[in-house]
């Protein structure tokens, strides 16, 4: 993956080192409680007032110079649901900048139709039927596809489904695969990948989420519950990775999709479809890949908004 910039690199060591310091020393020796305290504040403060001005000036850096795209080549990159729709367009899209594709679905005839278009164009492509909600069906395809392939570097967790209803309207079933489908999925992959990531200190976790796990939306209850759990859930390992040093170089990326035309999700209906209009899935995946992952994979990445 791409090396961080060595001025935010700094910054994060000498944050490391002094909540070391602050952890062995400093607080053993202040106590716990009352005035004496105070010096810690003012250190804790003055660490936070640099973190942000750094941030602030790299990003104000970056809007001026934006990081070039980094090369696939080389890299494998792991899609679910790649049958149809963004996933379908992403492991096209992927595979024309020169990295290895490996689709999941457990539609076989599509994915299958995706591995054999991909392989067409002289891309290198291998294709899996796979229900995703399975956990013992991922853990045991992916040892097998690290015995029998390679290391993924790149999982791009995208496997959804959708059904627009009212609540009352779902029978108990459906609910259940709602949840499975949109969340507990994404555990399974990436408890599947991420050891071996972490194994490596190398790799880059892709969750691709939905504006509906960002705010409430009508006939989608059990759709928008799984999605802001997938967002707890990325933030949640985000923070977890930073926490740790040897995970330093694993990234992670939440993408929010609003209006796609998949066919998935219903047409807008709101009064502002000029400005917030429909796009398709190809230009959707195209903005993903360039604008939302590669351009910004030298920053630990926690959540970013199509």
């Amino acid at each position: 993956m791409r090396r961080r910039n060595i001025f935010v690199r700094c910054i994060g060591f000498i944050a490391r080192k002094f909540r070391a310091l602050q952890e062995v020393w400093i607080l053993p020796w202040w106590g716990g409680g009352g005035l004496v305290t105070a010096p810690l504040w003012a250190l804790d403060a003055f660490v936070l007032v640099v973190k942000i001005c750094s941030t602030c000036a790299m990003a104000v850096f970056r809007v001026f110079i934006p990081p070039a795209m980094k090369s696939l080549y080389g890299e494998t990159v792991l899609i679910t649901g790649a049958g149809g729709g963004i996933g379908r367009e992403l492991a096209i899209q992927f595979a024309e900048l020169g990295a290895t594709v490996v689709c999941w679905d457990i539609d076989a005839r599509r994915n299958n139709a995706v591995v054999n278009e991909i392989r067409k164009k002289d891309g290198d492509c291998f294709g899996y039927t796979v229900d995703v909600t399975v956990r013992e069906q991922v853990l045991a395809l992916a040892a097998h596809m690290r015995r029998q392939l390679t290391d993924i570097s790149i999982v791009v967790s995208n496997a959804g489904a959708l059904t627009c209803a009212p609540l009352t309207n779902l029978r108990p079933e459906t609910v259940a695969r709602l949840v499975e489908v949109n969340l507990l999925a994404h555990f399974w992959v990436i408890q599947a990948f991420l050891p071996n990531m972490i194994e490596r200190q190398q790799g880059h976790i892709v969750a691709i989420n939905s504006s509906a796990g960002l705010m409430p939306c009508a006939d989608m209850v059990p759709y928008c519950a799984a999605k802001f759990g997938l967002r707890g859930l990325m933030d949640s390992l985000s923070e977890e990775l930073r926490l740790d040093t040897w995970t330093k170089n694993i990234n992670t990326t939440s993408v929010y999709l609003a209006s796609i035309s998949t066919g998935l999700y219903p047409p807008p209906t709101h009064r502002f479809v000029y400005w917030y209009s429909e796009i398709t899935a190809q230009e959707a995946a195209r903005i993903i890949i360039e604008d939302r992952i590669f351009k910004k994979a030298c920053f630990k990445t926690f959540y970013d908004v199509l």
